[in-house]
């Protein structure tokens, strides 16, 4: 079987606050025009759009009349937590000058812990530096130049009702685990 050829263009996720960017992106590009890309989307006029009824729909509705329901009270971006879309925070970015591009560093001792941010040189080309939709972050600066620390929210990939109801099944380590079929957990 023939080996599968590398792809000629990445996919990276760059991720802020509650917000991921897809960026494709050739390999033979450089960091500096990941930033210049990532400036376009940041300065885009539907990151900060708003309508008379509010904000724009973060996502789009299934169902008939979802829309009115996403809007309902104080929970106006749908996500069930009374808070808008999430891009109030983001701040508002003029030059790539105001934000720097990282990756995270991992512990190899835990599964998925972060411990650090990388901020990768923008000079630097991609070929070799990043792999095919591998996630990027952004660390904004302030004022006075400074980088802020980066601000990322991993959404549940579970309903609410569904989350706790995995956590109540698991049953807590109470005695020594044997050998052999184990009973199911009470429903």
């Amino acid at each position: 079987m023939p080996t599968r050829p590398f792809p000629k263009a990445y996919i990276l996720l760059l991720k802020t606050h509650r917000l991921t960017i897809f960026l494709p992106t050739p390999q033979s590009s450089t960091i500096a025009s990941l930033k210049s890309e990532a400036l376009s989307a940041f300065s885009s006029p539907v990151l900060h759009e708003q309508t008379d009824s509010g904000p724009v729909l973060d996502r789009i509705p299934t169902a008939p009349g979802e829309d009115e329901e996403m809007f309902d009270g104080d929970d106006v971006d749908g996500y069930g937590d009374g808070g808008g879309s999430g891009n109030e925070d983001i701040p508002n970015v003029q030059s790539t000058d105001n934000f720097e591009l990282c990756r995270a560093i991992k512990d190899r001792g835990k599964s998925n812990a972060v411990t650090a941010y990388e901020v990768l040189d923008p000079t630097a080309p991609i070929r070799g530096l990043l792999g095919n939709w591998e996630e990027l972050y952004v660390q904004f600066r302030d004022e006075d130049g400074n980088l802020l620390p980066v601000q990322v929210s991993q959404p549940s990939l579970l309903d609410e009702e569904e989350e706790d109801a995995t956590r109540s099944r698991v049953p807590p380590p109470d005695g020594p685990v044997g050998k052999g079929k184990r009973k199911a957990p009470p429903e």
